[in-house]
């Protein structure tokens, strides 16, 4: 079985990628070689669009492997209608994402960007602490939108820190602990909401001005899929006070291009950064190698797609 990468991330040295081969090549019947379009699996980053007109040029794929935990970039029903098996490598970023949106979360309940501004102004705000709105996470009333594995390990982690955790996703019931609403009764509820659902039809847009409408003083965090959230609309939500922080990792085109649109303190966008770490061109090997070898033992794969 002939095993070839069409793309690599900048994160993946030389070095990493020589430390992956060798370890797939221990895998019986496994051969790493370079890109093929005779190769029975294909690993990709999501730089690499698999449509119709990549399969086309790799006839003999069996197996689709992104090195991502998203997986838009993957057209499932193409793949699927040749008979094709796809999978990702969520675990490599979990923990990265999930301490990433508990930075943001955290970072819009304690209102922390006001007080830095200020700060770098030169002005010592202790005086207006009262009139800011800081709350505490223990207590706090923490909706989780998506329930893969970055979104349980999220709910784990609130849990653990004693947050009020409710959740919704149409595919997965809440695990123990964790109270099923719906997204318009977080919004009218909760103090923060953190998306981590796939990006789909039924996703896109799903935060919008009309849902924001009802928000009062709701922190909003989105490190899933850019085009969960209606950008201008969020902003435009912190602007008129229905959203008291915003915190955006993803962005429906990136690099985005409005970055400066806003300043507002209560703002903040990183680059796509969430789930990076030191570790990660290792991680992302491991669980590739565990995947490969799953599908050569002919054995579930860990983490499918469909």
């Amino acid at each position: 079985m002939r095993i070839s990468r069409w793309g690599r991330s900048s994160y993946e040295s030389d070095d990493i990628l020589a430390a992956e081969a060798a370890a797939l090549s221990t895998i019986p019947g496994v051969r790493v070689c370079p890109m093929r379009s005779d190769a029975e699996v294909l690993t990709v980053n999501s730089g690499t669009r698999v449509d119709a007109r990549l399969l086309d040029q790799a006839p003999s794929a069996q197996l689709v492997l992104t090195t991502t935990s998203g997986f838009d970039h993957l057209d499932l029903n193409e793949i699927a209608a040749r008979g094709i098996l796809a999978g990702r490598c969520p675990l490599a970023r979990r923990d990265a994402v999930v301490d990433s949106a508990l930075c943001l979360v955290l970072e819009g309940l304690r209102t922390h960007g006001p007080l830095s501004t200020a700060a770098r102004q030169g002005h010592w705000n202790r005086a207006e602490l009262p009139q800011l709105g800081m709350r505490t996470l223990r207590g706090a009333d923490v909706g989780v939108v998506g329930l893969g594995v970055i979104g349980l390990q999220m709910c784990d982690v609130l849990q653990a820190l004693g947050a009020q955790v409710c959740a919704t996703d149409p595919l997965v019931p809440p695990p123990p602990g964790v109270t099923a609403r719906s997204l318009p009764e977080m919004v009218r509820q909760c103090d923060a909401i953190t998306l981590h659902c796939r990006l789909e039809k039924g996703s896109r847009h799903l935060i919008d001005a009309d849902l924001l409408s009802s928000a009062r003083d709701l922190v909003l965090v989105n490190t899933a899929r850019g085009s969960i959230v209606r950008v201008a609309d969020a902003v435009t939500a912190v602007n008129g006070g229905q959203l008291a922080f915003l915190g955006l990792d993803v962005f429906p085109t990136e690099p985005w291009d409005q970055l400066q649109a806003s300043t507002h303190p209560r703002i903040t966008y990183l680059p796509h950064a969430a789930g990076f770490h030191r570790d990660l061109g290792e991680a992302v090997a491991d669980e590739l190698v565990a995947a490969v070898s799953a599908f050569a033992e002919g054995r579930a794969l860990p983490h499918a797609v469909r």
